[in-house]
């Protein structure tokens, strides 16, 4: 090799290193391990939505039309709840109602007392309305007794009136409310206070009506046999876990 040969390889070889040094000086320092970036946690995946229990329970009160003051004491109900909009539940609960009316007037007076304990027992489907609202409707029958006892008095006579029915009274519930809380975000399952108008429909296929009139001409003894609706609207609060 000739030494201008050897000199232009050296010089190449110089001029590399030269190259390699300055890129590696320009290379920023690597970062300490504190400052590295950390990747941040994931937010946990949303599950399929499951099919499962559905419970509840509420207490209310209102009115027995005709007439009578209705608690509802207690409606406890359990099913499955299919998805987040639809469920399914039996229910039993029990009403006690009570009423009291008295008249007067210049040609005498009349007073009254009513009452009735029902058991409660029907099945709902329910439908869901976003996270919050909920109606709800099945078919019922109230197992009980259902009586009202009029005593009348005038200037010309007085009488007694007896309304009395037992035994089973078919009918239809109704219930629209709210439930107050949010879902759970992955279950999408829901814990929730409630606050619902409850419209129980009663119908009294045998009434025994049966009346004791007396008056200056005599008296009289009447029985009847006859039908009748009771309208059964309750404000109910209670929870539900659906």
């Amino acid at each position: 090799m000739s030494m201008s040969r050897a000199s232009f390889v050296a010089g190449v070889c110089l001029a590399s290193l030269s190259f390699a040094q300055t890129v590696q000086g320009d290379a920023p320092p690597p970062l300490p391990a504190a400052s590295r970036p950390v990747d941040a946690p994931m937010a946990p995946a949303e599950e399929p939505y499951k099919m499962g229990v559905r419970v509840g329970g509420s207490a209310g009160i209102g009115a027995w039309i005709p007439g009578m003051i209705s608690f509802h004491l207690f409606d406890l109900h359990g099913g499955i709840q299919v998805s987040p909009m639809f469920a399914a539940y039996l229910r039993v609960g029990y009403n006690a109602s009570i009423g009291l009316g008295i008249s007067a007037n210049s040609m005498g007076g009349s007073v009254s007392a009513s009452a009735a304990g029902m058991w409660l027992v029907g099945a709902n489907a329910e439908l869901g309305l976003g996270d919050s609202f909920f109606l709800a409707a099945g078919p019922q029958v109230g197992i009980g007794n259902w009586a009202r006892t009029r005593v009348t008095g005038s200037t010309s006579g007085g009488s007694i009136q007896a309304i009395v029915s037992q035994g089973a009274h078919p009918g239809l519930n109704f219930k629209l409310g709210v439930g107050l809380g949010q879902p759970n975000k992955v279950t999408k399952r829901r814990t929730q206070a409630t606050i619902a108008l409850d419209l129980s429909l009663l119908y009294a296929p045998n009434v025994t009506e049966a009346a004791v009139g007396g008056s200056a001409q005599g008296a009289s003894v009447m029985v009847n046999f006859s039908e009748a609706l009771a309208v059964v609207p309750t404000l109910h609060v209670g929870f539900e876990f659906r």
